[in-house]
């Protein structure tokens, strides 16, 4: 999906203002882009994913919570992180910024 485009480890990821995310009551959330009312149901994993795209959390941060939280293989999280937030950049829920280093 990434066509072998991986995400850089030190990239951070910030959630845009226009995208409202509405809890459910089995602990996945409901996105939905005001602008284009696009609605996207989001998985427990995603939406912890989606709360540390906060700014301050780097990919790598992200993988290593996420390590902590699920009995996986931590190349097995940080590829399916990788492509949900490949997918919320495409959607325009998240913009990229590149570390400074």
């Amino acid at each position: 999906m990434l066509s072998g485009d991986e995400l850089p480890g030190s990239d951070m990821f910030v959630r845009f203002p226009e995208v409202d995310c509405n809890r459910l009551p089995d602990q996945t959330v409901l996105l939905f882009q005001k602008d284009t009312s696009l609605a996207v149901p989001v998985n427990q994993s995603g939406a912890a994913i989606w709360e540390m795209c906060d700014g301050a959390h780097t990919l790598d941060q992200v993988v290593d919570r996420l390590a902590e939280i699920y009995d996986q293989e931590r190349s097995r999280i940080e590829q399916d992180t990788n492509v949900f937030l490949a997918e919320l950049i495409r959607l325009g829920f998240v913009e990229r910024r590149p570390s400074r280093a």
